[in-house]
């Protein structure tokens, strides 16, 4: 038995062995005071405020009102946003998120090959990030299925989101080769429609192969969002072909060229998750990323770890601010976009009452560089720092 088929039965293996709890936050009630608070929100940058935690929520937003008596932890002259949501990642997973047996992997899901005692888990909470979308990679047509969780150090404390998130679906040069099918963007973009025509309904075809169908079943049914890896002028091209043949709205990832077609994405509302921004890099890149923005489609930056760095959220947000966005506009693409992306605004990606208590307090402005990351909380949970 290959060592590939060996990681992908122990996979399934561990989905059927574990059973994940849903862990809150400890039930202290406790108050944050003091802060600049940069919501993300309708409430936009609130001065000297404070927010009332209870049971891993945010009980209450105060400003100018008298404070309750309850246990205090003072950030005076601190700056607060919520905590970063990274929409595509392969954080602590790089090796053990690809079944190269197969070009089509449908089942695969990917939270069992997370790792919580990997180095790469804590340099990602110390940058801020408490809610990560862990994807499949991009070298087969379909990946298989991501999952939604917040990040953790104890893998048995492991919080979903949503278990079954996107199904990944790769339209970029990684998938095609030539010595085996697809050879082309066309032909990939063939063989998986014609993988769906003849996965219908309940009556699924006798399968040719590992894990090729209930991923595209529940595609089918609508019960799984399609994220599609797509790049340059013709690979979103491909995808945007794909998304009107197969009349669905999903997420492209990557993105580089998109912005040669923000009024197809816009019309179709396909949101973009887009790979992070470097210092290094041309200015156009950075453009090209700012004009998707202004042309209304929907983007996020995420950070491809280990491909790229987590650190390379704020600067991705930093370079956006430098195109002449607010600061509060710029932070939106790696806090509330992502998570509306990922459909789970509701519970994080902004500062509201009522929603988990995940966020980031900062010893100066969030997009400055120099600012130190002195606390981090995840569900009224402090992850990173003292107390």
């Amino acid at each position: 038995m290959s060592r590939h088929i060996r990681i992908s039965v122990m996979s399934f293996i561990l989905v059927l062995i574990f059973t994940f709890s849903v862990i809150s936050g400890g039930e202290e009630t406790f108050l944050i005071k003091g802060a600049k608070i940069f919501t993300s929100s309708d409430q936009g940058v609130l001065e000297d405020a404070s927010l009332i935690i209870e049971g891993g929520k945010i009980k209450k937003i105060i400003q100018g009102a008298e404070l309750p008596s309850v246990p205090v932890r003072d950030y005076s002259g601190k700056y607060i946003i919520p905590g970063l949501v990274d929409a595509h990642t392969y954080v602590s997973g790089y090796e053990r998120l690809l079944e190269n047996t197969e070009v089509i992997t449908s089942d695969l899901i990917t939270f069992p090959a997370f790792d919580p005692s990997h180095t790469e888990i804590e340099e990602a909470l110390r940058t801020g990030i408490t809610t990560v979308n862990f994807v499949p990679r991009n070298e087969n047509l379909v990946g298989g299925i991501s999952s939604i969780f917040k990040l953790t150090r104890k893998f048995g404390d492991l919080l979903f989101l949503k278990k079954e998130a996107f199904l990944k679906i790769s339209f970029n040069a990684e998938v095609v080769h030539t010595d085996r099918a697809p050879t082309s963007l066309m032909g990939a973009r063939e063989m998986l429609s014609r993988r769906m025509r003849t996965t219908t309904g309940d009556n699924e075809r006798k399968r040719e192969g590992l894990f090729q169908g209930k991923g595209i079943q529940k595609l089918l049914k609508g019960n799984l969002p399609p994220l599609i890896a797509a790049s340059t002028f013709e690979e979103v091209n491909t995808a945007l072909q794909w998304f009107d043949e197969w009349n669905m709205r999903g997420a492209v990832v990557g993105g580089e060229e998109a912005h040669s077609l923000s009024k197809d994405l816009r019309e179709r509302e396909i949101s973009v998750l887009l790979s992070p921004l470097l210092f290094s890099l041309p200015k156009k890149i950075v453009k090209n990323a700012a004009s998707l923005l202004r042309n209304n489609v929907k983007i996020a930056f995420v950070s491809n770890t280990p491909e790229g760095k987590p650190l390379g959220l704020r600067l991705s947000a930093l370079l956006l601010y430098y195109q002449g966005f607010s600061q509060e506009e710029a932070l939106k693409t790696i806090t509330l976009f992502p998570a509306q992306i990922l459909g789970v605004a509701d519970l994080v990606g902004s500062i509201e009452e009522g929603k988990d208590a995940d966020f980031v307090v900062l010893s100066g402005e969030p997009l400055d560089l120099s600012s130190r990351i002195e606390a981090v909380y995840s569900n009224g949970s402090l992850v990173v720092g003292d107390k």
